[in-house]
């Protein structure tokens, strides 16, 4: 398949389609990425374009989504293009793709594109078109927005002033060997040794970032001592002859469909002149702490937020015995909501900032431990006062009104209690039945709702259990004689304290349900804390099924949440109960007098009387 060489050169170079009026050119998408935008405006796809000889940003027209989704236009598909537009974005070139058709769809890329202004010109073998600007457009989908006209892309000499065409990160596959990339170390980890059945050995990784997009690079055994000490945060560098494979996505927080491997071969050198500072600086996505809720568990997120406090440094034992360093923060934001924090290893040993500082994080894991919790793994990242806006931002708000620790909560150990409660709101009040039939909670995100109903059965059965007694630990301990050890904080405690795991048989006119009731709120319906229960329930057992008759049959205004839950490959929606709100009677005549004045008032006068 020929392709229509020259077309990219000349497109970087039109002002309007009308300078190539009537060309129909025959081109290759070499990727196409997805990027979401938010609210209700429609997701765009940003593409790479090929020649054969050169390649060029483009982005898809809204009316071509349909066809990325189904398939038509893919990764290496070749397409006639009919209708296009010439755009400046945020300073560089791209075309806008408006209508064109799939003519084929061939395994691998055809010839060896680069980018327009770093290769020879077409028609010219002797001169090479260099200029001075940057060579990609941003990632950003709110940089969609036509500006200032540009010049050309730059080109950039590769290693070792070989002057190798700079590949973009977006562009790389592992159907393309001779690739030079210009990026920015975002992170790099320890060194890391294992060893199993197979052997043993050493890596290390780094993620880089160019102005296209993130890869993760990982070195082995040799490897590691030849470039370990090659690489800083911060600096840019030039690698080429790595190979890039499937990306691991169980080991990497980044979203790159690929991962560079580096082996003895792999070449690198650090980027010393003005060309560096072109290379974008780490780039953010934040969410706010109130907003990990609707986080599924294990992903990862970016959160700037001041360290509200700073616990002792801990240990626990890991999986091989080994003993592992751990110390935990609590964050908080502008939302009004703390989190855990937990660091690791040398971070957790080497923290010394215990003035509140903000901390920039990019990609914590999330966890639904006591709702939800937060931890950095090896591909985290954390940046102490950073300066950008929302540093300022965050100080302000923490030193006028932060600082005084009211905070909202993810829970208090388990699902039913993973987010503050927002009260109770009558107007949103649904029977049992209508929470059943609307199968709230089976979707991807957890859901809430308010019902008001009477309590039918209090589960006996493992109705408390003995925690650790660390603040903010709630770990189940275990009794071994000589104390209860928990085997997460590696302490022995002469005593347990214990939490409630109530389980409550509810009903209203219409249904009833199983909700799943925590500490808290199930000490507010037992009348006294889980200790005090057991020690009653060990020493007269007719007195404890006093105080569990006495909380059966009363009715509550409840808020919950319904949320699936998966244990031993078993899916179920799970209800529970975020905060429970005994009757205030006073307040439900009145709003049972105004609910009966609001019909009241949709009846015609004469069929009133004298009412």
């Amino acid at each position: 398949m020929d392709l229509t060489k020259g077309f990219c050169h000349k497109a970087s170079q039109a002002s309007s389609s009308d300078d190539l009026k009537g060309e129909t050119p025959l081109l290759q998408l070499l990727s196409i990425k997805k990027i979401v935008n938010a609210g209700n405006v429609p997701d765009r796809h940003r593409v790479i374009i090929s020649d054969g000889e050169q390649f060029m940003q483009a982005m898809f027209a809204t009316t071509l989504n349909e066809k990325v989704e189904d398939g038509t236009f893919r990764r290496n598909c070749v397409v006639k293009l009919t209708k296009w537009e010439p755009q400046d974005i945020k300073g560089q070139r791209i075309l806008i793709l408006f209508s064109m058709e799939a003519i084929s769809y061939p395994e691998e890329k055809i010839g060896t594109p680069v980018n327009p202004g770093k290769a020879t010109a077409p028609g010219n073998s002797d001169s090479m078109a260099v200029d001075k600007s940057s060579n990609a457009p941003s990632t950003s989908s709110s940089d969609l927005v036509p500006s200032k006209p540009v010049p050309a892309p730059a080109a950039s000499r590769g290693p070792s002033g070989n002057n190798a065409p700079i590949f973009p990160i977006e562009g790389l596959n592992p159907y393309h060997n001779k690739w030079t990339i210009k990026a920015r170390v975002t992170m790099k980890s320890e060194r890391k040794r294992w060893s199993n059945n197979k052997g043993e050995g050493q890596l290390f990784s780094v993620n880089l970032m160019d102005e296209t997009g993130e890869i993760k690079a990982t070195a082995f055994n040799a490897a590691v001592d030849a470039l370990y000490d090659r690489f800083e945060e911060g600096k840019v560098y030039y690698i080429s002859k790595g190979r890039v494979v499937i990306a691991k996505k169980a080991f990497s927080n980044l979203t790159c469909d690929y991962e560079i491997t580096m082996d003895s071969k792999t070449e690198v050198e650090e980027c010393m002149d003005a060309e560096a500072d072109k290379v974008p600086q780490i780039q953010y996505s934040f969410v706010s702490l109130k907003d990990l809720e609707e986080k599924p568990k294990d992903a990862s997120v970016d959160v700037i937020a001041v360290v509200h406090s700073v616990g002792e440094l801990g240990s626990i034992n890991t999986k091989q015995g080994k003993p592992l360093s751990k110390r935990d923060l609590v964050l908080a934001d502008r939302s009004g909501y703390s989190c855990r924090c937990t660091l690791w290893g040398k971070q957790a040993e080497q923290w010394s900032h215990n003035d509140n500082p903000i901390v920039a994080f990019k990609g914590l894991k999330v966890s639904d431990f006591n709702g939800r919790s937060l931890s950095l793994n090896s591909s985290s990242t954390m940046h102490i006062d950073v300066d950008m806006p929302e540093t300022n931002s965050l100080r302000g708000w923490y030193q006028k009104e932060g600082h005084k620790g009211n905070f909202n909560t993810h829970g208090g150990g388990g699902a039913g209690a993973a987010r503050g409660s927002s009260g109770f709101k009558r107007e949103e009040m649904k029977t049992l039945l209508e929470v059943r039939e609307s199968e709230m909670g089976s979707r991807d995100k957890p859901e809430f709702f308010n019902s008001r109903a009477s309590i039918v059965t209090i589960k006996q059965e493992n109705i408390a259990y003995p925690a650790c007694m660390a603040e903010g630990c709630n770990k189940k301990v275990n009794d071994t004689g000589n104390g209860w050890h928990c085997e997460k904080c590696d302490k022995t405690w002469p005593k347990p304290q214990y939490r409630y795991l109530l389980g409550i048989q509810v009903a209203d006119h219409t249904a009833q349900a199983w909700l799943q009731a925590f500490n808290d709120v199930a000490t507010e319906i037992i009348g006294m804390n889980a200790d005090q229960l057991m020690e009653i329930k060990d020493n007269d057992e007719a007195e404890f099924q006093k105080v569990i008759h006495k909380a059966q049959s009363k009715t509550y205004n409840f808020e919950c949440r319904a949320k699936n839950d998966t244990y031993n490959d078993q899916t179920r929606v799970r209800y529970g109960v975020i905060k429970a709100y005994p009757l205030d009677f006073t307040a439900e005549t009145r709003n049972l007098h105004k609910l009966l004045s609001s019909y009241t008032q949709l009846i015609p006068a004469r069929y009133l009387g004298d009412v």
